[in-house]
């Protein structure tokens, strides 16, 4: 799963639908505001590339083009550029779509490098659903992120991210008649990420990520009773291992923990992904996760100078959002070029 709001981003949805006009009148401010995250789940703070997610979502250790630990970046030795297209349909009628573009070059070959992604989310107006309410709400969100690793030995590597850019949109809605509820909107005031990398010889790695934005966060509308704004301080700590068990099978295991605090609330959640790639040709391989309750599929071919990989999620961050939004089938495509 993605970095997790869990419990917390369901009952902020279901506290919109209890505050609605039917209903009691509106939550605290805090409960409310924090209803900004929910893009979050599915956009660059837990974001991973096309291949690692038919794996099953890593982000510490495992190498790849668009890499999600900066320490990567110190085990460049060609430059390449990245897209990945995701799209998330859910059972309620919302649609995610979701856009990631990366830019890496090495400074000195396996040693020291640098990496830029760009990540843009969007959707169309789509349902939320709770006790026979439906409501329609809208997510956006734009990042930037920028990433460094060293090399400081044969075995260890470290890395800094850092995110001059995160911002987040939401608007919640009555369907009829078609009225505004509730529009939020957050700014990261500090984005950054440290990580770390242990190579096992040639046999796999064990990669460490810490990951922490504070963000300002406003909101006006009828669930605020008006307006209000707060900061919210959201971390994640995720440690992987990856193993080549065979010439062609490869096979990683991971934990991640996600908490966010503000406003007096504190809430968090864990888990585990588990996946294994096989190489079934010279130039193609098949892979299978799972992805703290979600499953994953994947398959990808790779060229001298070009790859593409596809991946497919089923249910993803569901035990977050899927009392809500419905299930969700979530398909990515990833092109990379290399020179």
């Amino acid at each position: 799963m993605q970095p997790r709001l869990g419990v917390f981003v369901l009952a902020t949805f279901a506290l919109l639908v209890a505050s609605s006009p039917a209903f009691a009148p509106p939550p605290p401010p805090g409960a409310t505001l924090s209803a900004y995250a929910a893009p979050h789940l599915f956009a660059l703070p837990g974001a991973t590339t096309t291949r690692l997610f038919g794996m099953g979502g890593f982000v510490t250790c495992v190498k790849d083009a668009g890499f999600a630990n900066p320490a990567y970046a110190g085990t460049l030795a060609t430059h390449y550029g990245v897209g990945r297209h995701s799209l998330t349909d859910f059972g309620g009628g919302l649609d995610l779509e979701g856009m990631q573009l990366s830019l890496a070059w090495p400074l000195r070959p396996d040693e020291t490098g640098l990496q830029v992604t760009y990540f843009d989310l969007d959707s169309k107006r789509g349902s939320i659903n709770f006790g026979g309410q439906s409501l329609l709400a809208t997510f956006k969100e734009q990042d930037v992120a920028l990433h460094y690793g060293h090399r400081l030995s044969e075995m260890w590597i470290v890395g800094l991210g850092v995110g001059p850019k995160m911002d987040t949109e939401s608007d919640i809605y009555n369907p009829l008649p078609l009225v505004p509820l509730l529009h939020l909107e957050s700014k990261a005031d500090i984005g950054f990420r440290l990580g770390t990398l242990y190579q096992m010889a040639e046999t796999g790695w064990v990669g460490f990520v810490y990951d922490r934005y504070d963000e300002d966060v406003s909101g006006s509308g009828s669930l605020l009773g008006g307006s209000a704004s707060g900061s919210f301080k959201s971390e994640e700590i995720a440690l992987g291992v990856s193993r080549q068990v065979s010439d062609k099978v490869l096979a990683a295991i991971e934990w991640q923990q996600m908490t966010t605090e503000g406003m007096g609330q504190k809430i968090g959640e864990s888990g585990f992904r588990f996946g294994a790639e096989v190489q079934m040709a010279e130039d193609w391989t098949l892979r299978g996760g799972w992805n703290d309750g979600a499953l994953s599929l994947g398959a990808g071919w790779v060229g001298e100078k070009w790859s593409l990989q596809y991946a497919y999620v089923n249910d993803w961050n569901d035990d977050a959002i899927g009392a809500s939004l419905g299930g969700s089938n979530t398909h990515q495509l990833g092109l990379r070029c290399q020179w």
